[in-house]
């Protein structure tokens, strides 16, 4: 900044509603300022003076010595004399503005000219009705202020001009100029020690509205309650310098009693603001540009509250950030510009480290998500409860921690906004108590703070669905959180198809008795079933599929008697890792699972008799065990689960007959025990053997039979004709003979019947009631067989 190298210096006095002494001691001239007491401190380095404020005033600049000690009254510039008629008239019909004229400078004079006073003082405003605002207005405080300098002092170059105006008539509200370019600007109050080098003091936030409750300083202005408003910096020299700050006005005291709007001086530019959610919130303390944004995305500090507790000063920062960049904050290791004071970073920390011990060493590494978060949080509100600051912390940690710069979507993360209303969260009684971020481009880790919830926290989502976009699906190339196991109120949990690889704890499960739903499948997880899979007293749902599992299905999966739908599927990798998935015999205790309603085990290495205990599984509507390598016979029980809709046992190594007891599944839709028949490397079976049983025809809900590849014999039996909803007809591949019984032309959903290569002779052809069936597509026999309506012959 430009220096002042004139050997005399120029001085301000504000006028405005202010007494005004000289000083006999120096030629500056000084101001009483009105001490406050009807307001208590709620900013912990709430320490000296307020910085001189520029806003609503009348200014005289003198000349004098800085050490003069005989210099009398010295000699003023001139200042443009605004008629009393251009002040506003508060006994004429209001209006929303009542704002600050501009100040001019002109050629120097011998003495100042006489400045008129407002016709009415703001004390009678606020006193007034409505604080003589129109209706759905409310009374507002505006300042204009030099915000540059060190840690004490202003410089108070420049001349900057702000302008408020209503966004969407674009009406201009106030507009008013800091103009200091003649000289450098001085705090003047009675005391000559706050008189420092001649500069104005850098003033803090707090102070001011604590200070310049004064009924005569700030402009008063009448916001619409509806409208949503601009604030920018139109010009002038070193914009970087001018700041402005908006305060509701309690009406019967005059009282600043919550930060609505402020804007920190960064050159050229605006933000938004108003008094509803509804309108976008960037008047937020930060230095804004040419192109502010709506969510902030980047580490700089967002919104503050837009309404404080009633009756209760808002606590903002106490020193205003101007042209140095942000820094992430580490406890012990403090930016140059710290912007609450040591004490207060000190306080936020203990807060911190009391609620997350652990968490000293990430708050001491500025790369960190949690350093990070803690600048954030450190550069916020701070009318919080220790609970809503550590809260706040361990949200602002995890939306660094998983990229949240890149997330799809993202509104008011890092925000003023309360964090319940943060997109993907939910709370209860003002807790985090769910995180719903599916397919929405996180990627990294998830901080283990999040075990601060643990009692709370009882929703996490941050899965892909299978066909999700790949440029919007989670990525967390890590092994599961062990974290995740100490959210001991945790009921639904879904991690699917986001890339965890390694294997899951022993330990993970020990304290999630809560958990009802847990979705892991589709990853790269490793290793065996956890023996604390024991403690899910109240799983419901767990999918862990399409991972790399191997191992048995341990006798501890049967302590999961809430379970209602299991997957274990797709384990099995034809690859070079030899990973052949879940191995070995089912055991008996899956019985224990009556309350089990899907069970899928398909694609894995299981192998042996299926056990007995299966046919106590009588809630079971969906039974899939293909691709496996299980033996010898059918279980009869099977034929006890009259809820059963689907039972797939296909792809395996049976040698048994279907069972008659299976006429009893008057509930199944699907049948498949295709694939069973082997005669390779010297191991045989005969598959799916003997005749096929008349029992099939009650089978009245059966719309899918697919008995293919097997060794059926004996002739095609008429009771399937009793199956009218039947659409796939599979029985190629076996021995069994015609004719092809035409009762089947009853079966008028028919799409599929295939029926090659079996020994049915020539002599019997396709019906032509089958093949004038509607739904018909495909029909299928041996090339020497009649058939009018069958392909590939």
């Amino acid at each position: 900044m430009p220096t002042n190298s004139r050997s005399k210096r120029r001085s301000i006095a504000i006028l405005a509603g202010l007494g005004i002494k000289s000083s006999e001691a120096r030629s500056w001239w000084s101001i009483d300022v009105a001490e406050i007491d009807n307001i208590q401190s709620d900013d912990p380095v709430f320490k000296k003076s307020s910085q001189l404020l520029l806003e609503d005033t009348y200014f005289l600049y003198g000349h004098g010595e800085n050490n003069n000690l005989n210099t009398v009254i010295p000699t003023l510039p001139s200042i443009e004399v605004f008629p009393q008629q251009q002040w506003p008239n508060h006994n004429a019909s209001v209006s929303p503005v009542q704002a600050a004229p501009t100040i001019i400078t002109s050629n120097p004079v011998a003495v100042a000219p006489p400045v008129d006073p407002p016709t009415l003082s703001p004390s009678m405003t606020h006193q007034a009705a409505n604080g003589g605002c129109p209706p759905e207005h409310k009374l507002h405080r505006l300042w204009l202020y030099d915000s540059y300098g060190d840690a004490e002092h202003g410089d108070g170059w420049g001349t900057t001009t702000l302008q408020i105006r209503e966004q969407l008539s674009s009406d201009v509200i106030f507009e008013g100029t800091l103009d200091a370019e003649l000289g450098a600007i001085r705090y003047a109050a009675a005391n000559d020690a706050s008189m420092v080098d001649g500069h104005a003091k850098n003033h803090d936030d707090q102070q001011r509205r604590l200070e310049d409750t004064s009924e005569d300083n700030g402009v008063y202005i009448c916001l619409d309650e509806n409208a949503c408003y601009v604030g920018e910096i139109l010009g002038g020299t070193f914009t970087e310098e001018c700041s402005w700050e908006l305060t509701k006005v309690e009406l019967e005291t005059g009282n600043n009693v919550g930060l609505v709007a402020k804007g920190v001086g960064g050159g050229l530019g605006k933000c938004e603001f108003g008094l509803t959610d509804s309108c976008v919130h960037s008047c937020d303390g930060t230095v804004q540009t040419n192109q502010p944004t709506k969510t902030p995305t980047t580490l700089q500090p967002s919104k503050s509250p837009t309404i404080s507790p009633s009756g209760e000063p808002s606590e903002s920062p106490t020193r205003f950030k101007t042209k140095r960049p942000t820094m992430p904050l580490a406890p012990d290791v403090l930016p140059q510009d710290i912007l609450y004071g040591v004490d207060e970073l000190n306080r936020v920390k203990n807060i911190l480290l009391s609620a997350s011990p652990t968490s000293g060493p990430a708050l001491m590494d500025p790369n960190s998500p949690q350093s990070e978060g803690f600048a954030w949080i450190y550069n916020q509100r701070h009318d919080l409860s220790d609970e809503e600051l550590i809260q706040r912390w361990v949200l602002a940690s995890f939306f660094y921690g998983t990229n949240g710069d890149d997330w799809v979507v993202k509104d008011g993360w890092l925000t003023s906004q309360s964090e319940c209303s943060w997109y993907g969260v939910s709370c209860l009684n003002g807790a985090v108590s769910k995180l719903e971020l599916e397919q929405n481009r996180l990627a990294g880790f998830l901080v283990p703070e999040i075990a601060l919830w643990k009692k709370d926290l009882y929703v996490i989502s941050l899965g892909n669905d299978y066909d999700a976009p790949s440029e919007e699906k989670n990525t967390f190339v890590m092994p599961l959180p062990s974290v995740l196991g100490e959210l001991t109120y945790l009921k639904f949990l879904n991690l699917e198809h986001v890339g965890l690889v390694s294997s899951i704890p022993e330990g993970f499960f020990m304290s999630l008795s809560h958990l009802q739903s847990l979705y892991l499948n589709n990853n790269a997880i490793t290793g065996f079933l956890p023996r604390s899979i024991r403690h899910l007293s109240s799983i419901e749902v767990l999918w862990l599929g399409g991972n790399n599992m191997d191992g048995p299905i341990i006798s501890e999966i049967g302590h999961l008697t809430s379970l209602k739908d299991l997957s274990l599927e797709n384990n099995f990798r034809e690859d070079s890792s030899g990973n052949r998935g879940f191995v070995a015999a089912l055991p008996s205790e899956i019985g224990s699972l009556t309350n089990l309603e899907i069970l899928s085990l398909a694609d894995n290495a299981l192998s042996g008799q299926l056990p007995l205990q299966m046919g106590d599984l009588i809630s079971l509507r969906q039974l899939r065990l293909r691709n496996n390598f299980f033996e010898n016979q059918l279980p009869t029980v099977l034929g006890k689960l009259e809820l059963l809709e689907e039972l797939d046992i296909s792809h395996n190594w049976l040698s048994s007959t279907i069972p008659p007891e299976y006429g009893n599944m008057v509930s199944l839709t699907t049948l498949s025990l295709e694939s069973n028949y082997r005669d390779q490397n010297g191991y045989f079976t005969w598959g799916i053997n003997g005749e096929l049983p008349i029992e099939i025809g009650k089978l009245k809900n059966l719309q899918h039979l697919r008995i293919n590849d097997n060794y059926l014999t004996g002739t095609l039996i008429s009771e399937i004709g009793q199956l009218f909803l039947l659409e796939t007809l599979h029985l190629q591949n076996n021995f069994l003979q015609g004719p092809i019984p035409e009762v089947y032309s009853n079966c008028v959903m028919l799409k599929e019947v295939l029926l090659e290569d079996n020994s049915i002779d020539s002599q019997f052809g396709m019906p032509e009631g089958i093949c004038r069936l509607p739904e018909l597509d495909l029909a299928k026999v041996d090339c020497s067989l009649s058939c009018t309506c069958c392909h590939g012959c």
